[in-house]
């Protein structure tokens, strides 16, 4: 592992900022009898998600076979049962996020930053580490996950990693909150009684309840009256959302980019009551003045400085409490399947593994059945932000990019990029930066309507002019000022600025069908958030990933099924062990090509989109 972040930061190939534990034998990413080109897939007829919300019983369900693995994580508790069957390997790896308390900044008393301070101080991460997670996690402060190169956790001037109540006592006696000599809870400083609420989900006694109980622990040692409340995961997320009412809420986040931008919406004062945005409603003048120097330089010792200073700000103010790090362990069956694929964004469970997974015994087909805790909250793809969801809408969705396993670019649609500015091509204006992208010409929607560049375009026209209407797609998308396609298979955007984000401002957004999304009777820029796919039969549900929805039992299980139209399905009986695939290219252009692009934003290629299953900053779990 490179332990210096700068090196790390602009290292290509992020593998070695991802700690993996060999609990087993090594997973087989290709095997040789298919293709080894990433993109080719997939080799299964179908997948099948299972809504199966015990944990207890996704464990057993696996023994079982009735599923090949499960989505979510494992508690260590059953590590020895699951490492002792034979039939099931164990990929381990240190999380790519975190469980985390979010705090509503809005509300008194906890608007008050001294309060948020003085309750980190009180909770006892060594705690959760030991008593929750059995050991199998580390503690960790820094909002920025510990594998993210940008992160400054090591560089902390002091941490919360154990209980110190009596500096957080200390704190709060001088804000003001008095202890009350008759409840012995202490009173808000205008004299006022309050109680906090931690909220976690039902669903998850163990972990996300006694992870809400060692906070109710910590105020209580404060002499804060609080309490813990189960409630549903779905409908706290929405609230979150929403911006509606709250004290605590625990969930955990899992981050799907190597990049940092998200620092500069995710926490912004202007997004406080702005929907799916900054769902801490924090609101910090320091913290907006880095802002501009972190979304607009186009160096890394300047994006570096931001980044650092954000990350100090919010350690010190804490909207958000970090609880654990964890390390993330899946177990998979080994007796049928083969080719999962390690994944630094989604383990062995993301899109990678479906588009390659295939029988070992060579013969083409078969249906996976994949357990999910809980049910998806919607199919569309530009409301949801939940991990249960987008496990699914990873393989509808076309884009110009995709993260590939070590989270690095990797072409799906396009087929060449040249990125231009003033100095290399004079018409170009000064400042600006323009994208030109070639995509592949063999790709087809699901009704059959050919894929173009006018999709491209339309998609990203359709993000911004329906940003005004609040679809948070809009938001990477601000300093677009043109996107249009002189020919079929060229399309052009063009950005009013220059920025170390920008290709990844627009290059993992899923491309959308401009026939479905403009039409008369289509949805239409205001009917971002009204469109209802899957859920309402009568809705559009026109995409071209490696599959398509076939098939539902809401709360159930949701199957999808390989499409024989992806531009990228294996030509050749697998079984012969000569697949193949289609739709690649070279592309020929001017100016900075995509791998000489690589070389100047190396480290910001993982940048957020707000889109979900185009990259979207993190993923809610429960």
């Amino acid at each position: 592992m490179l332990t210096d972040r700068k090196k790390r930061i602009l290292a290509l190939t992020l593998v070695a900022t991802f700690v993996f534990m060999a609990v087993s034998p090594a997973i087989v990413s290709v095997d040789a009898a298919f293709s080894s080109d990433l993109n080719v897939g997939p080799y299964v007829d179908k997948i099948v998600f299972k809504v199966i919300a015990n944990q207890d019983q996704r464990i057993l369900a696996l023994q079982a076979g009735e599923i090949e693995f499960d989505n979510s994580f494992f508690d260590p508790v059953h590590l020895p049962v699951l490492d002792a069957d034979p039939d099931i390997d164990i990929f381990s790896a240190l999380r790519f996020g975190y469980g985390h308390i979010t705090i509503n900044c809005r509300d008194y008393p906890l608007n008050i930053s001294g309060f948020r301070r003085a309750f980190a101080f009180a909770f006892d991460k060594t705690r959760v580490t030991v008593e929750i997670l059995d050991g199998f996690s580390q503690e960790h402060d820094s909002i920025v996950p510990y594998p993210n190169g940008w992160c400054i956790e090591d560089e902390l001037p002091y941490h919360y990693y154990t209980s110190q109540p009596d500096t957080g006592n200390h704190i709060l006696d001088v804000l003001g909150f008095d202890i009350d000599p008759v409840t012995g809870f202490r009173n808000a400083p205008d004299g006022s009684p309050f109680n906090v609420v931690v909220e976690y989900s039902s669903s998850s006694p163990e972990i996300a309840g006694g992870t809400a109980q060692i906070g109710v622990d910590a105020l209580h040692l404060l002499h804060v009256n609080a309490e813990t409340r189960a409630a549903d995961f779905n409908e706290y997320i929405s609230r979150l959302d929403s911006h509606g009412d709250y004290d605590m809420v625990f969930y955990a986040n899992n981050y799907l980019t190597n990049d940092v931008d998200w620092l500069a919406r995710l926490y912004w004062s202007e997004y406080a009551d702005e929907p799916y945005q900054n769902p801490c409603n924090f609101v910090n003048a320091s913290y907006d003045a880095w802002r501009d120097q972190l979304l607009y330089s186009t160096t890394y010792e300047e994006v570096q400085e931001a980044a650092a200073a954000m990350q100090m700000i919010l350690h010190e103010n804490v909207p958000r409490l970090v609880a654990y790090e964890n390390t993330y362990m899946q177990g998979y069956r080994n007796d049928v399947f083969t080719g999962h694929v390690e994944d630094l964004a989604y383990y062995i469970s993301g899109r990678w593994t479906m588009r390659k997974i295939h029988r070992i015994d060579g013969v083409p087909g078969g249906t996976v059945p994949v357990a999910i805790s809980q049910e998806p909250d919607s199919f569309n793809i530009f409301t949801t932000n939940s991990a249960y969801s987008a496990a699914i809408l990873n393989n509808l969705w076309p884009q110009l990019y995709m993260y590939s396993p070590d989270l690095t670019p990797w072409p799906d649609l396009a087929e060449n990029l040249v990125t231009e500015t003033h100095s290399t091509n004079p018409d170009v204006p000064v400042g600006h930066t323009r994208f030109i992208v070639d995509v592949i010409q063999n790709a087809t929607w699901s009704d059959g309507t050919p894929i173009t560049a006018e999709d491209v375009a339309f998609t990203f026209t359709y993000a911004f002019e329906s940003g005004p209407y609040g679809n948070p797609a809009a938001a990477t998308l601000t300093d677009l000022v043109a996107a249009y396609a002189p020919t079929p298979f060229r399309a052009i955007l063009e950005f009013g600025t220059e920025s170390y984000w920008h290709f990844s401002n627009f290059a993992f957004l899923s491309i959308i069908p401009k026939h479905i999304f403009n039409d008369i009777d289509g949805i239409g820029y205001a009917g971002w958030n009204t469109w209802n796919p899957v859920f309402d039969p009568a809705e559009p549900n026109v995409n071209a990933g490696p599959f398509t929805f076939t098939d539902l039992e809401a709360g159930e299980f949701y199957e999808i099924t390989a499409n024989p139209d992806f531009y990228y399905y294996p030509q050749e009986d697998t079984s012969t062990g000569t697949g193949t695939g289609t739709g690649t290219g070279t592309g020929t252009g001017t100016g900075t090509t995509f791998n000489a692009m690589l070389a100047i934003v190396a480290g910001a290629v993982g940048a957020a989109v707000v889109i979900l299953v185009g990259g979207f900053v993190l993923l809610r779990q429960k």
